[in-house]
């Protein structure tokens, strides 16, 4: 019989416009599903919270070590400088005369009066500082990213200064009794009986003796002491073949120096508004004047060699530890 050849269905115009259609509605559909989906993995990426920042523990210990060490090794020369801003006999001896005349009075232990206050406050205040300028650090990057040059200097000098604000103040009561102990004026019993009998004698007044100058000169010396600080890092990172933890050292101490001679007339007025009976007790600006009257302007610079020579061995110290530590 005859053979059939298989015929070839070749489809109409309407065939293809369908296939064409249904190919595009595909192709959008998986765009779609793509971008629905990379725009849920953004979203719930912002949306998780932020873990939490390893280093805080060991920049609390870092602060613990480094105000602990500082208050043993070096209370001599805050001793030598309260002698000094208070005595006008102690001033003109000079920084090692007074030192000796105080060894002659009443041997280590008088060049070492009020370690114990000391070490309170400068260990829980440089923990303090060391936390909050972390903190305060995250949050400046998240606000503004990271910033160079004249905004990353002004970035700093604000973040020294505002960390500082807080653990001056919460410690201003150890102050008082760390001044007193080391003129001699130390009560009896334990750190938190001489608290309770500081507030019992002389109230928040005297607990918060001398807060004013305390702020103008701790709040400027740590704004002024970071932004040095983190300039001479960078130029000494920038010379090669120096540890981190030296160039910190080294950089804290410079930075200390300068920072310290800048807030050193805040300072002698602190201690005499500490020492001040409480019913002779000025306020800031009158007993600056008081003492220009008395003493003239050299009186606000009386005990810096010694306050300079503790600042400086305290922040290389501080630095040093605190680069070892949290790097």
């Amino acid at each position: 019989g005859p053979v059939l050849k298989p015929q070839r269905c070749v489809p109409d115009h309407r065939t293809t416009m369908r296939r064409q259609h249904l190919l595009g509605h595909l192709s959008l559909l998986s765009l779609a599903l793509a971008a629905n989906g990379e725009a849920a993995a953004a979203l719930s990426s912002s949306s998780s919270p932020p873990p939490p920042p390893a280093d805080r523990g060991r920049r609390a210990f870092a602060g613990l070590l480094a105000g602990t060490l500082s208050s043993v090794l070096f209370q001599p020369f805050d001793v030598v400088n309260t002698r000094m801003q208070v005595a006008p006999a102690a001033a003109r001896a000079g920084m090692l005369r007074t030192a000796s005349a105080v060894w002659r009075e009443g041997g280590a232990a008088a060049l070492w009066a009020g370690t114990v206050p000391s070490a309170v406050r400068l260990a829980g205040g440089i923990m303090l500082y060391f936390v909050f300028l972390g903190e305060a650090e995250r949050a400046a990057r998240a606000a503004f990213g990271e910033l160079r040059g004249a905004a990353k200097g002004a970035l700093d000098f604000a973040l020294g200064g505002g960390s500082r604000t807080a653990a001056a103040f919460i410690f201003c009561p150890i102050t008082v009794l760390k001044t007193r102990a080391e003129l001699g004026g130390g009560g009896g019993g334990g750190l938190l009986a001489q608290l309770a009998s500081l507030a019992r004698r002389e109230g928040a007044a005297g607990l918060w003796a001398g807060i004013g100058p305390s702020l103008a000169r701790d709040v400027p010396y740590s704004a002024v002491s970071l932004l040095l600080l983190r300039y001479l890092q960078q130029r000494l990172r920038a010379l090669g073949g120096i540890p981190e933890v030296v160039a910190a050292a080294a950089a804290g101490a410079a930075a200390a120096t300068c920072a310290t001679v800048a807030t050193q007339p805040a300072d002698v007025l602190r201690t005499h508004l500490v020492m001040a009976p409480q019913d002779k007790r000025l306020a800031a600006l009158p007993a600056l004047s008081a003492l220009l009257r008395q003493r003239g302007a050299g009186a606000l610079f009386v005990g810096s060699k010694a306050r300079v020579c503790r600042r400086m061995l305290m922040q290389a110290l501080s630095w040093g530890i605190f680069q070892a530590v949290v790097g």
